[in-house]
């Protein structure tokens, strides 16, 4: 079935919340993308990083909004739900695993890179980097190939 982009996007992009566990830690909203974006672009998930009240009402703010559309079928997340949450952030460096809120949502992990760190591609707010896992332990493994990576930085688990 056709996905139509000329409704809100909550519409279309069903959100769920990942509350950041500890003090200090982002929330995460996840969205599950619709299959033709997804094959599009190459990923099941869009992600944003959420660091106060005033982000998480802009974003829910543009949620419920039509996505931007430069041109027919091209999808502008920048302008729209990206800019609610894309203020530069700064912070100490972290390595965090999201437990999913809700059944058949994935687990999450979170690094937070420090400034001096060569910049990645999918780099948010100009130091983290999440990545989706279907798997618990994909996401544990993934936490032990990070951890050398940011030798200093805490590895953090969220309870369940």
């Amino acid at each position: 079935m056709p996905v139509d982009f000329s409704r809100p996007m909550h519409q279309w992009l069903p959100t769920l919340t990942y509350a950041g566990f500890q003090p200090g830690l982002p929330d995460l909203v996840l969205g599950r993308l619709p299959e033709p974006v997804s094959i599009a672009v190459g990923r099941a998930y869009k992600g944003w990083i959420v660091e106060s009240e005033a982000e998480r009402a802009a974003l829910a703010d543009a949620l419920d909004r039509p996505i931007p559309q430069p041109e027919p079928g091209r999808l502008h997340f920048k302008s729209g739900p990206d800019a609610a949450c894309a203020a530069p952030s700064e912070g100490p460096c972290f390595l965090a695993l999201y437990t999913p809120p809700s059944e058949g949502w994935p687990f999450l992990v979170l690094s937070a890179w420090p400034a001096d760190r060569e910049r990645r591609t999918r780099i948010q707010r100009d130091r983290y980097i999440w990545e989706t896992f279907a798997q618990k332990a994909a996401a544990l493994a993934e936490l032990e190939r990070l951890s050398p990576l940011l030798p200093d930085a805490p590895v953090l688990r969220q309870p369940g």
